[in-house]
């Protein structure tokens, strides 16, 4: 149960950086309607650049996800399985791994937030 509230957090934050970056770049968006019909065209290409790169950052992240769900699951298993003299070692080795994840996930993010600001300030 906590495991998925931990995986459920880092999606919410995720997309809640790729979602709150949205209106930042919709702030040209008047500026748009105030130029001829054949620049309409470069913002829609703009936006729809911006929604793939964040689709795929989404999809990077699940697979992220979803490896370090595996690798937790199976660390588990190992721990419960364990003989009695063992299992404080893995349940170590299973935090170690907790902590670790954790990290890595909040540089993903950080990336993510970096680069979609960088997008923002390419296509401004």
């Amino acid at each position: 149960m906590k495991k998925n509230s931990l995986r459920n957090t880092g999606l919410v934050v995720a997309l809640g950086s790729i979602l709150f970056s949205g209106p930042m770049f919709a702030q040209n968006a008047p500026e748009s309607q105030d130029q001829p019909s054949s620049t309409a065209t470069p913002h829609h290409h703009d936006r729809a650049y911006r929604h793939k790169m964040a689709k795929q950052m989404h999809e990077k992240m699940q697979r992220l996800m979803d490896k370090q769900d595996e690798e937790l699951k199976k660390l588990a298993n190992e721990m419960n399985k364990a003989p009695k003299d063992q299992k404080l070692d893995k349940a170590v080795e299973l935090l170690n791994t907790l902590v670790n994840q954790r990290i890595q996930m909040h540089e993903e993010m950080k990336s993510m937030h970096r680069h979609m600001m960088n997008l923002k300030e390419h296509h401004e």
